[in-house]
């Protein structure tokens, strides 16, 4: 199974960078054109597309204004919001690394500092 990433427009453009250097199949809202468009608009094209969603906002989370099927996959960057791009994608990378990431695919992930949480996305 060949994975894709769909960054938010909130996520650093060496997050992409990095992932396309990994081998992923990435895609950022900017370059997607939907830079400023709502989050229920990025998260279908997301689905749309079959790639995990990759955003600092905890709103995508919410499973009262999205539902088991809004996404393909979803990880919420849940790190200091003084950190830098560089420790963003340091983090990233690192949690990369150590997950099989097939396993992100119908699920919710929230990378925290020193952990991550993950949820089935059907409950």
């Amino acid at each position: 199974m060949s994975v894709r990433f769909f960054l938010d427009e909130n996520m650093p453009k060496s997050s992409a960078e990095m992932l396309n250097d990994l081998g992923f199949e990435i895609e950022h809202a900017r370059s997607a054109g939907l830079k400023g468009k709502p989050d229920k608009e990025i998260a279908k094209y997301a689905k749309e597309q079959e790639a995990i969603l990759i955003t600092k906002d905890l709103d995508f989370g919410n499973i009262l204004w999205y539902d088991e099927d809004s996404h393909h996959g979803l990880l919420i960057i849940r790190l200091p919001h003084d950190y830098s791009a560089k420790q963003i994608t340091a983090k990233l990378r690192e949690f990369i690394d150590n997950l099989d990431v097939e396993n992100l695919v119908g699920h919710i992930t929230i990378l925290e500092l020193g952990r991550y949480r993950i949820r089935d996305m059907r409950g």
